[in-house]
């Protein structure tokens, strides 16, 4: 849904142009009536005048004329009264770019709900133009009550179409946009972030006597007395004589190095006096382990240790009835002094391990880069029936796949998100030549194939059993839409398990990867709803599509160009993504001659 919304947007807003010989006004005019082009004829005739009048008025400041047209994007239906209304405020204020840009805010900031109202406001702690991350925000936005619904999914829900919201309207703007066109954090520019705060003191969101260095760490409506100049440091120095943080639910310390050999007692400082957190955030920190202590915070609901030195084990004992989303492990490009690693080809999946008790802690609903130790690991995260989103780490077994697959059966109805990583291969990792398809044992069975399955990522390889194949069937009714395969065997009979998956939209090849032959080929009726394929794979040498191969596909990334055929069957595609500085000529002919204007992106 997100995708489909920012490559619409895209396709007002982001995409180049050809040159233009007349104003932005008339740009933005002909962007605005686009926009509402399906209103009745009488209303369009009545309107058209007054959006030119509007966008007059903004002829010397190109952000209000921007806001102003996302604010018609993310909702078209506007009445002659209210689009009058603005016109007549705008007439009648001083011709200064901040006032008519403040005024234009609020008329955006009006359509929102109160709930969205409020997490906007929230983002005032932040400083401006700091990069927000969604997943951050989301979290955030639950655990603060901003967002309020029956469960914690359907909050979630709701939070992700708040920030939906906020970036169609140009409140918060796309500050990192995968390949696929998904917003993954967005920033608050100096206008917005200066409107909210106003708002947000005035209605008291957020606290006047702390600075958004400090703010940004805490949750909000907090009792804390603390000066500009003091750091976050200086805070902990004085925790265990505080009164003032026991009401705390959020305390977000991302890549705060505060956690010295000296200073490992901060955690459980925290564990001991903030006993109603719900939302602890140990990410990038110099910590290098949990204190028993953690077991304190009853109410917490999500914890994430992920890029810390903290050890695989330190999570055995973890027993935390509420929570909802443990985030841990990280991946290193080198080998590193501590030993939690499973070997992914050049790099190292640092990992924590499946706590003991995992069966009692029923409200989990993220578990990710978890390791399996044994085979009642996996049998008990199978009692985890929230269970949305899984990252396991397992070793090559048949004992451990068994289990894997029983695992993933019992939790057929309610996996969303599913990786599996496999530590098996060579000595670095990586598949061997001789693990092809015709040696794969299928004495593995999965009973129940998962229902909700739409995110899929396959690490390594094995000879035991076709998980891709078992993972990709059940026809029509597969609901996958993302396939991620790394360091893994790639040759043509795997893409052949993918190729009739309905809703399948992005297929990411990735690593150290063996194949049986450097080509792939696109073949006719294959990938019916494939529209973004990333090739990261620098074993593939040649990709070729046949006529009436992926009909939607459009856009293609590949790290390692050498050979690209077909494209000009491709309809619908719209961009190309390579790496290097040497682009084939018969490739550079075809990319001119393909009827779409084609977007070419070279990465150094």
């Amino acid at each position: 849904m997100l995708a489909t919304r920012t490559w619409r947007a895209k396709e007002y807003f982001y995409l180049s142009r050809d040159p233009i010989d007349y104003s932005l006004v008339d740009l933005y005019r002909d962007i605005v009536l686009k926009l509402t082009s399906h209103q009745v004829n009488d209303d369009k005739k009545c309107n058209s005048q007054i959006f030119c009048d509007i966008l007059d008025q903004c002829a010397k400041n190109e952000f209000c004329m921007k806001v102003f047209t996302h604010a018609l994007y993310a909702n078209p239906k506007r009445s002659s009264e209210e689009l009058s209304k603005l016109n007549s405020t705008l007439r009648g204020l001083p011709k200064s770019s901040d006032i008519i840009a403040n005024k234009m805010l609020k008329f955006s900031y009006t359509d929102l709900s109160r709930e969205y109202k409020s997490c906007l406001l929230y983002l005032a702690i932040f400083p401006q133009e700091q990069s927000i991350r969604q997943s951050t925000l989301i979290g955030r936005w639950v655990t603060e009550g901003l967002i309020t619904k029956e469960d914690w999914p359907s909050s979630v829900h709701r939070a992700n179409r708040c920030f939906d919201a906020l970036i169609d309207q140009w409140l918060v703007y796309p500050a990192d946009i995968s390949t696929t066109g998904q917003v993954k954090s967005c920033m608050v520019g100096d206008l917005v972030h200066e409107f909210i705060t106003k708002l947000a003191r005035k209605q008291r969101i957020v606290e006047t006597h702390l600075s958004h260095h400090l703010a940004r760490h805490f949750s909000i409506f907090n009792d804390l007395r603390l000066r500009s100049s003091d750091g976050i440091g200086k805070f902990f120095q004085r925790l265990s004589e505080s009164s003032q943080v026991s009401l705390l639910k959020v305390l977000d310390l991302e890549a705060c190095h505060i956690f010295g050999e000296k200073y490992q007692h901060y955690l459980k400082d925290v564990c001991d006096k903030m006993l109603l957190l719900k939302y602890l955030s140990l990410k990038g920190t110099n910590i290098t382990h949990l204190p028993r202590e953690i077991n304190n915070l009853h109410e917490l609901e999500v914890l994430d240790i992920r890029q810390t030195q903290v050890p695989e084990w330190a999570t055995v004992n973890l027993l935390l009835l509420k929570l909802k989303h443990l985030l841990a492990g990280h991946i290193c490009p080198s080998p590193s002094s501590f030993n939690s690693s499973t070997v992914l080809g050049r790099n190292e999946l640092f990992t924590v391990q499946i706590p003991d008790k995992i069966e009692k802690m029923v409200n989990v609903e993220v578990l990710s880069n978890v390791k399996a130790r044994n085979r009642q690991d996996l049998k008990d995260i199978g009692k985890l029936w929230q269970l949305r989103k899984l990252g396991v780490v397992t070793i090559d077994k048949d004992s451990h796949l068994k289990n894997l697959l029983r695992t993933i059966s019992d939790l057929h109805e309610c996996i969303h998100s599913l990786s599996i990583t496999l530590s098996t291969g060579g000595h670095d990792g990586t598949p061997s030549s001789h693990e092809l398809p015709d040696t794969v044992v299928t004495r593995l069975k999965l009973k129940n194939p998962p229902k909700l399955l739409e995110s899929l990522s396959i690490s390594g390889t094995t000879q035991r059993v076709y998980l891709l194949g078992l993972l990709s069937k059940d026809g029509d009714s597969n609901k996958l839409a993302k396939v991620t395969l790394s360091n893994t065997l790639l040759i043509q009979e795997n893409l052949k398990a993918l190729a009739k998956l309905p809703r399948l939209h992005l297929l990411l090849l990735e690593g150290s990867c063996d194949i049986s032959q450097s080509q792939i080929t696109f073949n006719k009726e294959e990938f019916p709803k494939l529209n973004h394929l990333i090739v990261e794979c620098s074993a593939i040498t040649m990709i070729a599509f046949t006529s009436g191969s992926v009909p939607k596909l459009k856009k293609i990334v590949w790290l390692s160009l050498t050979s690209l055929s077909g494209i000009d069957k491709l309809p619908r595609l719209k961009e190309l993504e390579f790496k290097g500085d040497r682009i084939p000529d018969e490739l550079k002919e075809a990319i001119e001659k393909h009827k779409n204007k084609l977007k070419l992106n070279i990465l150094n």
